[in-house]
């Protein structure tokens, strides 16, 4: 009886593209600092780095293009504007979302109104102070 291993598992790509960031935000220092002090251990460092195809811890060249895409498709901007399935709740979630943005126009137009009136008093001010200081000069 031949015992066969278990098919091996693909990282899933949130793994490797934070193994790949933390990786790279680690091996990239190490080689600069190593090609400052040492150049011949940098060029060892960067070519080792090379020699492996990049920065990527384990992933080879087993990456799953589709899979990728529909990782990164998840966190885009556009993901929020699609459907859930639920049309309660995606009719709620609108009428929240629309609900926030008047909110937030409200928000700037009272932004905008309350400079209006500091930017009025400072200039009352300084026009007070000028008069007040044409005045004791004179």
């Amino acid at each position: 009886m031949t015992h066969t291993p278990p098919p091996a598992q693909q990282m899933p790509v949130a793994v490797q593209i934070v193994s790949t960031v933390l990786f790279a935000g680690f091996a990239i220092p190490v080689t600069i600092v190593a090609l400052n002090v040492f150049w011949p251990a940098g060029i060892a460092i960067a070519a080792i780095l090379a020699w492996r195809g990049g920065f990527a811890p384990g992933m080879g060249n087993s990456i799953d293009m589709a899979a990728l895409g529909e990782a990164v498709k998840t966190v885009s901007p556009e993901a929020a504007q699609r459907r859930s399935g639920n049309a309660s709740f995606d009719r709620y979630r609108d009428e929240m979302l629309e609900r926030l943005e008047h909110e937030q126009e409200n928000f700037e137009d009272f932004l905008d109104r309350l400079r209006a009136a500091k930017d009025s008093t400072e200039f009352d001010q300084f026009m007070d102070d000028r008069a007040g200081r044409l005045s004791a000069s004179s």
